[in-house]
């Protein structure tokens, strides 16, 4: 999502100025740098969201991933696979952390606990499988509102659209594992149908807009609480 934040969510952000924004998925915190630098200039707040294990020049709340989480599991060229946050790195080192706190767990854990708050900004970019994406979606729109916006990744051509990756499967449930409906974006008509929004066709009183920013093999999908 990095590659994209200065063309596409940049102006997006600018133009609704979102205040406090939720990041699912970290990795190599390239688009949270991006983020940070974003909220500096515009005043607004960033909540991360990620559970995964990090090496580098961090402090050790942040370095030290949740307990019995293994990035991409049963993969072997993934086994034991350590992420240096390039990203995280730059920000700590220019001061940027001041506007960020960083979670953690996974985002299915965050929704469900008391931790849980409303934002006006949500960035997915976590676990690539219809479940887990289809799941996010509809704890976020609980707490939407009107203007909420909803970025998601990997909407287009890619091989994720309609495809199931699990980056921990010890956490998806059984049946939802290789099933009929796979990919997020299947996942996000599927969400729209269920809460009433146009999705592919033509419904009224739809909830929500949603538009892909741009068609190119990591493209970018926008969901914006009408």
């Amino acid at each position: 999502m990095h590659r994209l934040f200065d063309e596409f969510i940049d102006p997006v952000f600018t133009k609704y100025r979102p205040k406090r924004l939720l990041e699912i998925g970290v990795l190599h915190g390239k688009n949270t740098y991006n983020i940070l630098k974003w909220c500096d200039r515009e005043g607004a707040t960033l909540t991360s969201l990620d559970p995964v294990d990090w090496i580098g020049e961090l402090p050790d709340d942040v370095r030290e991933g949740m307990e019995s989480y293994k990035y991409k599991r049963g993969q072997e060229h993934f086994d034991n696979w350590q992420i240096k946050p390039e990203g995280l790195e730059a920000v700590f080192a220019e001061g940027l952390q001041r506007h960020w706190s960083c979670l953690k767990m996974r985002s299915l854990d965050y929704f469900v606990s008391p931790q849980v708050e409303s934002f006006d900004a949500y960035l997915v970019d976590g676990d690539h499988n219809y479940f887990t994406v289809i799941t996010e979606l509809l704890l976020i729109h609980r707490y939407a509102k009107k203007n909420t916006l909803i970025v998601l990744h990997d909407v287009a051509k890619t091989t994720n659209a309609r495809k199931d990756e699990y980056y921990d499967p010890t956490f998806i449930p059984a049946d939802q594992i290789d099933g009929p409906k796979q990919g997020i974006l299947t996942a996000i008509e599927d969400f729209l149908a269920m809460v009433g929004g146009r999705g592919f066709g033509n419904r009224f009183f739809a909830q929500y807009e949603f538009d892909i920013l741009t068609s190119r093999e990591d493209g970018l999908g926008l969901l914006i609480r009408r």
